[in-house]
Parts: structure tokens; sequence; C-alpha cells
């Protein structure tokens, strides 16, 4: 629908995020964290390219000030907290740009099909077929056939759909996108599983009883959207 509608959606999505972000270690300020969070965030998704580099800075500032200031954060903390609203940020630009282009929706459903298609197929290939781990220092269940399985599945079908419905792409585009994504999806899965490892915890948090949090669902779109905004960039289409 996107307008008024997306951006209260978008608001809603960046505070459940912003908490969980403040909330990663039990040893922090939550709730300014959590408010700063969704600030820092929120203002890097809207402000100009000429200003963008000036307001990172100004938050990773913020962030080692209250290091310094509350002597239970520390800096492994400052560096996540700024990784991950940053990695955020970046992602609501991205969308914000694509709901600048024609028949927005169709390409996020593209997106999304080339995410969340390869974590089920991963799953699912994992399930049935997996005997060889991944990288079981990060992800103990996570299997190569897995991987590939979930990769697989994920570059058919979005290619699929791509050609069949977003017939004003460029196909090179949409092959690329289809090639990259599901890679880029699983690079996305481990990182975040690392940072709940790093931190000792099983998900970033409960507002999804039985799925985990809003970053536990969303960890590998972050990363497709930023990856595939960088090429609708490359092929001059933003």
């Amino acid at each position: 629908m996107g307008g008024t509608i997306l951006n209260i959606f978008l608001v809603i999505v960046l505070g459940l995020a912003s908490y969980e972000i403040a909330s990663v270690s039990d040893q922090k300020p939550h709730f300014l964290l959590t408010a700063l969070c969704f600030a820092a965030a929120g203002g890097m998704a809207l402000v100009t390219p000429e200003i963008f580099t000036g307001t990172l800075a100004i938050w990773l500032v913020v962030l080692f000030v209250m290091e310094l200031v509350f002597e239970n954060m520390s800096s492994d903390q400052v560096v996540y907290t700024f990784s991950l609203s940053v990695l955020f940020a970046l992602a609501l630009r991205c969308i914000l740009k694509i709901y600048a282009q024609p028949q927005p929706f169709l390409i996020l459903l593209y997106i999304a099909l080339a995410t969340f298609i390869t974590d089920t197929g991963a799953y699912f290939f994992g399930v049935f077929f997996g005997k060889h781990k991944l990288i079981p220092r990060v992800s103990p269940n996570k299997t190569w056939e897995g991987a590939i399985g979930g990769y697989v599945s994920g570059a058919v079908i979005s290619l699929a759909y791509g050609l069949m419905v977003l017939k004003a792409m460029p196909p090179a585009l949409l092959i690329c996108g289809s090639l990259v994504l599901p890679v880029i999806s699983q690079v996305g899965d481990l990182s975040f599983s690392s940072v709940k490892r790093h931190f000792g915890i099983k998900d970033f948090g409960n507002f999804m009883p039985g799925h985990g949090g809003v970053l536990d669902r969303i960890d590998s779109l972050l990363f497709c959207l930023i990856v595939y905004n960088f090429l609708l960039s490359l092929w001059g289409i933003l």
C-alpha cells in the first residue's frame, strides 16, 4: 500500500527492533538506549545522502560516550549496537527507495521470496538430508546439504517469479539477484546467529512466541534489501 500505512508499519518495526538491539545484553541502560537506537536508525534512514556520514559519526560518538558514562556498557556492546542499528537503518533506506519505484511491492516480494524460500528450503533439506555441519561454532544445526538445498530453492523460485512478474526489470538483473540473494540470505542468518551466540541468547526477543523477536524473523531480509538495492543502483534503476 505504501504511504502512511507503510510508514506506520516501519515505525512499529523500528521500535521493536530498537528495543531488541538495546536488550541484547542484560548489562545496559535498556530504555535510554532503545530511544537512542530508535532516533539514530530513524534519522539515518531519512537524512539526505549529504549528511548521512555525519549522522553516522554522531551516533558512534554517542555510543562511546555512553560506554564512558555507564560502567556496565562494554566496548563490544558499543560495536554490536552500532552495527545492528546501522544495518537496520540502511535496510529502511532501501525500502523507502524501492517504494519510490513503479510496482514497489512486487520488487519487495521478489526479495522476500529469495530470502525466505532459501531459509525454508535450507530447513527442509537439512532435516531430511543434512549430514555435514556447516559452521557448528555459530549454528550447530545447519548443514552443507541444507545450505545448498536452500540456495537452489531460493534461486529457482525467485528467478521464476522475477521473470514472470517483474517484466520491466532487466533479465540480467533478475538473474544476478537470484544467484546472489540466496547466498546473502544465509550470510545474514549466520551473522545474527553469531551475535546471539556471542551474547549467550537464544532469540533477540519473544514478540512472536515460538519464532523469537522481530530481528530473528528479518535478519536475512535486512542483508538482502541492502544488496539488492546495490544491484538496482548498478543497473541505473535507483
